[in-house]
């Protein structure tokens, strides 16, 4: 037996209007809470995701954390790439503190972060603490040369390098970095620990030469490599037609040789400064081209044409 709205009995069993208001007023609010449920969840998943974002990132510098860096860098090194753990840690950056003020440190904080990573590309990059950089660059493929750090050290230097305009001031920071590639061993506590103790010996040896350059100590399981980056030192260093060997100034459109992992391709200057130039050049295979940050101990003058790269025949 079916049982009738009051309301709706001198209708023949069919719902009134104002039946029908009330539903329909009743069903909008069960939506507009429905609606708003959803906005806070979506809210609560956007802090969720925030908060994930800064248990695992630096808030100043936006690189990863410690503690990011120690979740995420053994699953890099669980295959057979070569792989290198590096310690960088900034040499006179409390005089810039004192000198200047703590925001004129934190911008060149950031600078330096901006240049690892982009000097870097998509490898790990963590900002340990204070001045404390870590990273974990890896070769890109398997059957590199086992110098292939090199490379990548003398890259991260000349990044580096070049004077910052902060806050109205030109400051110049060195680092001391320790390089550690991985060979038998793939522990990263190991490596992190080999990679601290070789950054203090580059600090020692910056100390003990008077050197003003960017340090690093590569520790290999053949024993430690010490090398010097020193802008001024780079410059007179590059090799160039200069009868009397005065350094070589490049400037944009240049042409010039890249010599990279014991192979030298055509390349094309973008910018320079005197130790380092952004340089356009050949990529491995065939025509294709790469973009990246040479130190300009690594260039040559260039006087063959390409006819991937040259905008104009070469006089």
């Amino acid at each position: 037996m079916r049982i009738l709205d009051p309301a709706a009995a001198d209708t023949g069993g069919a719902p009134s209007d104002d039946t029908q208001l009330r539903t329909e007023a009743e069903t909008a609010r069960l939506q507009a809470r429905i609606d708003q449920l959803a906005a806070h969840v979506q809210q609560l998943e956007q802090e969720r995701a925030s908060l994930r974002w800064m248990a695992g990132h630096d808030e100043l510098t936006g690189l990863a954390n410690r503690r990011h860096f120690h979740t995420r860098a053994p699953e890099l090194l669980s295959d057979d790439r070569p792989s290198a753990v590096l310690i960088l840690d900034l040499n006179g950056f409390k005089p810039i503190n004192d000198t200047y003020g703590h925001d004129a440190g934190d911008e060149v904080l950031c600078v330096v972060a901006r240049r690892l990573t982009t000097s870097l590309g998509d490898h790990l990059v963590a900002r340990f603490g204070g001045d404390e950089f870590a990273a974990l660059p890896r070769a890109p493929r398997a059957d590199v040369p086992q110098t292939w750090w090199h490379e990548v050290a003398g890259s991260l230097s000349a990044a580096i390098a070049p004077p910052m305009k902060v806050r109205g001031h030109t400051l110049s920071v060195t680092a001391s970095i320790g390089v550690v590639p991985t060979g038998r061993s793939r522990d990263l506590p190991d490596l992190l620990r080999r990679a601290d103790q070789a950054m203090f010996s580059a600090k020692r040896h910056a100390k003990t030469t008077g050197k003003t350059g960017i340090t690093w100590v590569v520790a290999t399981e053949d024993g430690d490599h010490t090398e010097t980056y020193e802008p001024a030192a780079a410059a007179e260093a590059a090799p160039g037609p200069a009868a009397a060997g005065s350094a070589v100034v490049y400037r944009p459109g240049d042409s010039v040789w890249v010599h990279r992992g014991g192979a030298r391709r055509a390349g094309v200057v973008e910018g320079a400064c005197e130790w380092a130039a952004l340089v356009r050049y050949r990529g491995h295979h065939g025509p294709g081209t790469m973009v990246d940050t040479i130190p300009t101990n690594s260039l040559t003058v260039r006087a063959e044409a390409d006819p991937y790269l040259d905008r104009k025949p070469i006089a």
